[in-house]
């Protein structure tokens, strides 16, 4: 998950870049919960053939979600790869667009219980978001400090000294 934020250049530092990402995901939650909203307005919805847990509808919106932001953010990396958000959601998961939807339907009915898995993904993303934050500070904090001239003389001091003894021990 790590090389997937960090390599083509899809992670980036610069807050205003997180402050977009993360208004995006908002209005996507947004989007999804009035969908689901306007299209539990019927009486009752029936429950599915084959009814998902409420994780694994954590599991399958989380994803959706990062695709989705990633989708708005970097169109070119899923792209290049020949990702589409939906479709490698039905085939990770080995669904088919009818039982997610029905599902998604299913539990949007209940407006609580629903509001409970966003807010369960909501927390996943910000716990991820934390820990990509502290491992790029550990990254960058790995960064040698710049060499000042005095400490490049000692290393070249230190080389021929070597080289000196090596040359002594030869002969």
């Amino acid at each position: 998950m790590i090389q997937f934020w960090q390599g083509n250049d899809c992670c980036s530092t610069d807050n205003s870049i997180l402050l977009q990402r993360e208004s995006l995901m908002k209005q996507f939650f947004l989007l999804l919960i009035c969908l689901s909203l306007l299209s539990s307005c019927n009486d009752e919805v029936q429950k599915p053939e084959k009814l998902f847990s409420k994780e694994q509808m954590v599991d399958m919106i989380y994803d959706l979600t990062i695709l989705e932001a990633i989708k708005v953010n970097n169109p070119i990396f899923l792209e290049d790869k020949n990702i589409d958000p939906y479709t490698y959601i039905y085939k990770k998961y080995k669904i088919d667009s009818l039982q997610f939807v029905q599902n998604n339907k299913y539990y949007a009915s209940d407006i609580k219980e629903y509001a409970k898995i966003y807010e369960k993904v909501q927390q996943r993303i910000e716990q991820n978001k934390s820990e990509v934050d502290t491992l790029l500070k550990k990254e960058s904090s790995k960064k040698s400090p710049p060499i000042s001239k005095d400490s490049v003389l000692k290393i070249k001091k230190k080389a021929l000294k070597n080289l000196d003894r090596e040359r002594i021990l030869k002969q």
